[in-house]
């Protein structure tokens, strides 16, 4: 007998429970924080909504198809009805035409007005953008901290401008190889006395250098 009570209630205690999370009044959405985009976004969720049938996974699944979040994260605060969305949007470190791009390769398009200090790629077309990023990615960071454009020939030879203590320096890389040489190289140039007023460095072939 004591066997069918606790049965009995324990059926409904459950019965109880699934009606107030998924059908009564209590428990609904009250607002939606979306946190991580510079732009308005819409979550697919409604003040009203029951809290029990936003399913984080399915939020964060969703909002994670936009090509430039990275992750998003989605947690619901069951006292006062707030849903939280966290999203960490990809970071871009070179823009293609209208196309951002990061450091993974990933090209997407940000909402609102592009980042400023993106390095610019002139390409042929973008499969060539991401192959010069995936090159510049790769450098020093003291040569890549100072890259501003990256141009990419037919043949497939590079061709950077820096900025060279406030001025632009046209770097001659040639194709994408011997970087660790022809990274010495140009830093060996640069850093000689008579070399400070060249406006351009030829280490495409980096045992015959050529500074104008």
């Amino acid at each position: 007998m004591n066997r069918r009570l606790l049965l009995f209630v324990s059926t409904v205690v459950l019965a109880a429970v699934t009606y107030i999370l998924g059908w009564s009044s209590l428990f609904t959405v009250s607002s939606i924080e979306i946190t991580g985009s510079s732009t308005q976004i819409s979550s697919g969720i409604v003040v009203g909504q029951k809290l029990a049938r936003v399913e984080p996974r399915a939020v964060a699944a969703r909002f994670e198809k936009l090509d430039w979040v990275a992750n998003a994260q989605v947690s619901r605060n069951w006292i006062n009805g707030t849903v939280t969305i966290n999203l960490k949007a990809r970071t871009p470190v070179a823009i293609y035409k209208n196309t951002v791009i990061d450091s993974t390769g990933k090209s997407f398009v940000l909402p609102g007005s592009p980042t400023t200090n993106l390095v610019q790629i002139q390409a042929g077309d973008l499969a060539a953008a991401i192959r010069a990023v995936s090159f510049f990615t790769a450098l020093p960071s003291d040569l890549k901290s100072t890259l501003t454009v990256v141009k990419v020939r037919g043949t497939g030879a590079l061709v950077l401008v820096v900025n060279n203590a406030g001025k632009n320096l046209e770097i001659r890389w040639g194709n994408d190889g011997d970087n660790e040489l022809k990274t010495k190289v140009f830093k060996a140039l640069i850093a000689l006395p008579e070399n400070a007023a060249i406006k351009r460095v030829d280490v495409s072939a980096p045992h015959a250098p050529i500074v104008k």
